[in-house]
């Protein structure tokens, strides 16, 4: 299957919204499920919510999404998430989604995710016991959403955070506290998901690994563009996660075929084939 998936857009009402949808619809005519991973507007106010909105709405393909910290600047991100909802898009707060493609289920656990830092890195970079708790709860949070999607053949985390140092290499070491936390982490460990999708990180990497599974970094200003293609195969998950880890490692990614033709996916950082 084919994922359009992208974060940190910062919508504002300078930004061309007829641009973004043309290419949000570009990008879901290609692709079976669309993933935003948060940020997606610049303070979270109504009118921005709305322009969101529009851009998201009659897509071609689900869209499913979390929020990001400047979403929730007003109103804890109310607006945003009701303007979402009411385009059609499925917003995970936390929360899990499941859905059919070609025959296989796809189950895909989001939510915003928060900060804390990763005291096993360079560093020990952490935040103070406040945040600790924050991230604890968080990461509960995520296990709940990943148990629910435990049946599905391929599973997928969105979040706006980063669970991992490795996609936020590039960014000022005293600024990881407050892009992630290792604590969100954990239930990755724990279910082996097949990829990880998180935005936040606008100076970070693209790619990392947690334990052999993918995670994506798909921060607007790492992909240089609103969104980018993710491909993954419903093989078994251990060989899925496997063969992710790999092709990482290889920095290769796939161009291939879709439906009942061959597109050849032009003028999009390649990002990760599974």
């Amino acid at each position: 299957m084919w994922i359009a998936a992208g974060g940190d857009l910062h919508l504002a009402p300078a930004t061309k919204v007829a641009a973004l949808q043309a290419e949000l619809r570009a990008a879901a005519s290609a692709a079976d499920l669309v993933l935003l991973a948060g940020d997606l507007t610049a303070q979270g106010h109504p009118s921005e919510a709305t322009m969101l909105a529009e851009a998201c709405a009659d897509v071609g393909a689900p869209v499913v999404c979390v929020l990001g910290n400047h979403d929730r600047i007003f109103e804890e991100g109310r607006a945003v998430a009701a303007a979402l909802r009411g385009s059609g898009a499925i917003v995970l707060d936390p929360g899990s989604h499941v859905i059919e493609v070609n025959g296989h289920w796809v189950g895909v656990a989001g939510l915003t995710g928060t900060g804390g830092g990763f005291f096993g890195s360079r560093g020990r970079l952490g935040g103070d016991r406040g945040a600790q708790r924050v991230a604890g709860s968080a990461a509960a949070e995520l296990d709940q959403a990943l148990l629910a999607i435990g049946h599905c053949s391929i599973r997928i985390v969105l979040m706006h955070y980063s669970p991992t140092v490795e996609t936020l290499v590039g960014e000022r070491p005293h600024l990881w506290p407050a892009l992630g936390s290792e604590r969100l982490a954990e239930p990755i460990h724990r279910h082996q998901p097949n990829l990880v999708v998180h935005a936040h990180a606008h100076e970070g990497s693209a790619r990392g690994d947690l334990g052999g599974v993918a995670v994506v970094n798909v921060s607007a200003s790492v992909l240089g563009r609103p969104v980018a293609f993710l491909g993954l195969h419903p093989l078994p998950l251990v060989e899925a996660t496997d063969t992710a880890a790999s092709l990482l490692r290889q920095g290769w990614a796939r161009v291939g075929a879709r439906r009942s033709g061959t597109r050849r996916l032009t003028n999009m950082r390649p990002m990760l084939g599974v």
